[in-house]
């Protein structure tokens, strides 16, 4: 499955590229990460050179392009800035944790996923995403709080996902 039909399966309006894609798309991407073979040492040498592409600076792209989205749908004020920042870095927390729970799963992996190991690291990244999901509510609530009405009509619908 690609990325952008997970998106639109389960977010279809502008939502998309909000909140709940920056934890589905790098579960996306660690499902597919279990399923391929393990590098080869060429590879991993690659990876370590610092002119190769990162999967986790790629991620960190990806988080600081929604963190700038929601920024600007939401209208931020200046008052609400500092409120914003501590949503932001919630948001980057869990980039960082996920793209750490990808690189070790995928270091642990020798040949071939087994039953037992996918159903393990599907369950370690559904509890890594029930705690972003506490870590961005956390967050979200004091700065919702200080919404005004129109921000909070447009929070409402970027974040409220689109019921059938």
């Amino acid at each position: 499955m690609r990325i952008p039909d997970v998106c639109k399966i389960f977010m279809p309006r502008r939502a998309m590229a909000a909140t709940l894609c920056f934890t589905l798309i790098p579960a996306a991407q660690a499902a597919e990460l279990n399923r391929r073979p393990p590098p080869s040492d060429a590879q991993e040498e690659a990876q370590r050179d610092d002119k190769a592409p990162r999967h986790d600076v790629i991620q960190g792209a990806h988080v600081e392009g929604h963190i700038a989205f929601l920024k600007a749908e939401l209208g931020i004020t200046p008052a609400q800035e500092d409120l914003w920042n501590t949503v932001a870095e919630a948001m980057r927390e869990d980039v960082r944790t996920l793209n750490a729970a990808e690189d070790n799963a995928a270091r642990q992996m020798h040949g071939p996923e087994n039953a037992v190991q996918y159903l393990h690291n599907r369950a370690m990244f559904a509890q890594l995403r029930a705690e972003g999901e506490q870590r961005f509510l956390t967050a979200f609530q004091p700065l919702y709080s200080q919404l005004s009405a129109e921000q909070k009509r447009m929070a409402d619908e970027l974040l409220i996902p689109n019921e059938p």
